[in-house]
């Protein structure tokens, strides 16, 4: 900081938002001028009291109040965006509900006028005071569980939207979006299981409408509804063990799908995922004669080394005559593979499954083998 006598002038631009108002002279001696600062001085013997600390205070106060707009306080906005729902122009009433929308929770006065507008003739009004709804939190959530029942879809799909961004906080709603588990409204339904899934252990009353929910024929919604009885936890586990056994192989992959989900907690569902991966069995081969010599059946699995066998040198190979293997289909071989991947998932927990798992991952279709593999190294090498 440079300091002059009043023979010299030390100016400073106030930039783009310097004043054009007339001279003016603060008390400690600085002048605003022209868009310009002028440190005067008279007696230049006098500034060894004056630090320069407190002339760069000086100048900064001074030169925020020329700098800055003087602030000043503007209308609470909520009545003229509540107004603006009125409007003739589906555009303006649309506008005014996004708006509304971005406020949020800060606009909770407004519920009532978005909830009146859910009816308006425009459906593009209707989705942007759905969406609006949706913002509000909790408060919201009388009006979401009407929005439910909603004759458009799209207020639907909203509803269960918001209910999904509140987790455990929707549960008071969980009967109304139990039932829009059946929503004709494919989107909506699926959304319903989210919302579900989302409220966690506190979500175990609708157990099960997600168990009837996953035998339905929407696929996604047979997926999202597992995932969500994954989500609500040891509650369920029992549900998803027992759709291992269910005669649709989709529905049975997706609970093996779900049960990796939990993983180490579904450590009581690792035998029945084994089964699962094992696949279907051939009859049992009680009348069939043993091979001559006898095959070691520690070989057959063979963790480490080739496959082996115990016969003598010169001896003959008698195969025994196997009733043919069922037929697997493609939806068969995947709900194997999701199996040992679950069993991955579970990590050591699943030690009980190696056995089986070599086994595939040896003889199994390439997919399932590969999935077994993989398994098998997070199983051990956690």
């Amino acid at each position: 900081m440079k300091i002059v006598s009043s023979e010299n002038r030390v100016k400073s631009p106030l930039g783009r938002g310097g004043s054009s108002a007339q001279a003016e002279t603060d008390s400690s001696g600085l002048r605003v001028a022209s868009g310009e600062l002028e440190l005067r001085v008279a007696d230049p013997r006098q500034t060894d009291a004056v630090t320069e600390s407190e002339l760069v205070s000086d100048l900064a106060d001074i030169g925020g109040r020329r700098l800055q707009p003087r602030m000043t306080t503007t209308d609470d906005p909520l009545p003229d965006l509540i107004r603006a729902l009125r409007s003739r122009a589906a555009a303006d009433r649309t506008r005014a509900a996004k708006d509304l929308g971005r406020l949020g929770w800060l606009a909770r006065e407004a519920l009532p006028a978005l909830v009146r507008a859910l009816e308006d003739e425009d459906g593009k009004v209707r989705e942007a005071a759905a969406h609006a709804i949706g913002q509000m939190g909790p408060e919201a959530l009388p009006a979401l569980s009407g929005m439910l029942t909603h004759s458009d879809k799209y207020v639907r799909r909203n509803a269960v939207w918001a209910m999904g961004k509140l987790g455990p906080l929707a549960r008071v709603a969980l009967p109304d979006v139990c039932q829009a588990l059946k929503d004709p409204d494919p989107r909506t339904a699926s959304g319903a299981a989210q919302a579900l899934g989302n409220m966690g252990a506190d979500g175990d009353d609708a157990i099960p409408h997600l168990t009837e929910a996953m035998r339905g024929t929407n696929i996604v919604l047979c997926r999202l509804a597992a995932k969500a009885l994954s989500q609500i936890g040891p509650s369920a586990l029992a549900t998803l063990i027992a759709h291992l056994q269910h005669a649709d192989p989709f529905v049975r992959g997706e609970s093996a799908l779900a049960l990796g989900w939990m993983g180490p907690a579904a450590r009581s569902s690792v035998p029945f995922l084994a089964q699962v991966v094992r696949g279907p069995q051939p009859p049992a081969l009680a009348d069939t004669p043993p091979p001559s010599g006898g095959l070691n059946a520690e070989a057959i699995l063979g963790s480490d080394g080739p496959i082996e066998n115990d016969l003598d040198e010169g001896s003959e190979i008698v195969t025994p005559t196997a009733a043919p293997m069922p037929e697997e289909t493609p939806t068969e071989d995947t709900c194997r593979v999701y199996a040992a991947q679950a069993l991955g998932r579970m990590g050591p927990a699943a030690a009980g499954a190696i056995g089986d798992l070599r086994v595939v991952a040896r003889f199994g279709p390439d997919p399932l083998r590969h999935a077994a593999k993989q398994a098998l190294r997070q199983i051990q090498d956690a």
